[in-house]
């Protein structure tokens, strides 16, 4: 029964979501906060390789119900443009196939949807930075911000929204280039894909777009990591001091599980399917095992060799 489960068109209870690792010396790795963060919501994680060709990003596409593009330092790959080019036109053909991007996943979204690689401004200090959102005028209306307003932070005296959390410094930066409200102006094609949720200003004061929803497409992105509030707790060693200035708090906390619990629902809607219950067991990453070998960056990672 369970396989044939898996070739029925309907949604999925337990989406599979790929994740693109990055380069790393001779390997690729993937921080694990992002696979516990999408595991945290009930989905389950596929890797998926940096140099994948188009025929591996073709076999993927068809069998996971979403993507995510995590943060790093890597350069925007093919394999990236390819999910991005299958996603687009599947989304509007009515099949639903969802897309995270978290920091420099945010900024590949917008090299993407843009069409412009240069769509990134260079030099801003905001990294090791966490902020309380701006939100825009039309942000708290949003898509994956409204039911916010009636979730609320788990034992917290006095009551307080999830939607309401976002006023408080619950955003970890980590980046030095991103995309200004002008230049997301002055590209038609983000106005034509995106609604801007938020904005931020860095040590400088100089603004830059923090989150953003697709206008039609199911694709949501941050120029934060809400990934780091529950699953990045490095510290320096010997001063015992955090490595980063990532919240912890039930604010913090709130929000990473509400934003992760509503795009992982959004993946439940896709019909994308294995066609067998081996060949999905195989792909995911429960057979890989965790390193520490970059902490305090990233307190465990995933290693590939591939």
């Amino acid at each position: 029964m369970l396989a044939l489960s898996l070739l029925t068109a309907t949604p999925h209870p337990t989406p599979i979501i790929a994740i693109m690792s990055h380069p790393h010396g001779k390997q690729q790795y993937m921080a694990a906060s992002y696979v516990k963060w999408i595991e945290l919501a009930g989905g389950r994680v596929m890797p998926l390789n940096y140099h994948s060709t188009d025929a591996e990003v073709d076999a993927v596409f068809e069998q996971v119900n979403g993507a995510l593009f995590m943060g790093g330092g890597a350069k925007l790959p093919p394999a990236a443009r390819r999910l991005w080019s299958k996603a687009a036109v599947a989304n509007a053909a009515g099949d639903v196939f969802p897309i995270w991007g978290s920091c420099l996943g945010f900024e590949w979204i917008m090299q993407l949807a843009s069409g412009d690689d240069n769509i990134l401004t260079n030099g801003f200090d905001s990294e090791n930075l966490t902020l309380p959102l701006n939100l825009t005028a039309t942000g708290a209306s949003s898509r994956i911000l409204s039911p916010a307003a009636s979730m609320p932070v788990p034992f917290n005296s006095p009551p307080l929204s999830v939607l309401d959390a976002l006023n408080l410094p619950v955003t970890m930066n980590n980046h030095n280039q991103g995309v200004t409200p002008a230049s997301f102006e002055a590209s038609s094609a983000l106005r034509s894909t995106f609604t801007v949720i938020s904005t931020n200003v860095d040590r400088k004061g100089t603004e830059f777009v923090s989150m953003v929803e697709g206008t039609s497409m199911p694709v949501w992105a941050t120029q934060w990591h809400p990934e780091k509030n529950i699953f990045e707790q490095g510290v320096s060693l010997p001063s015992g001091l955090p490595y980063e200035v990532v919240q912890h708090t039930r604010a913090a906390i709130s929000v990473s599980q509400y934003l992760v619990g509503f795009f992982v629902d959004q993946c439940r809607q896709s019909t994308h399917r294995f066609t067998s219950a081996t060949a999905e067991w195989d792909s995911l990453i429960y057979k890989y095992t965790t390193s520490m070998e970059m902490a305090p960056e990233f307190v465990q990672t995933y290693l590939f060799g591939y």
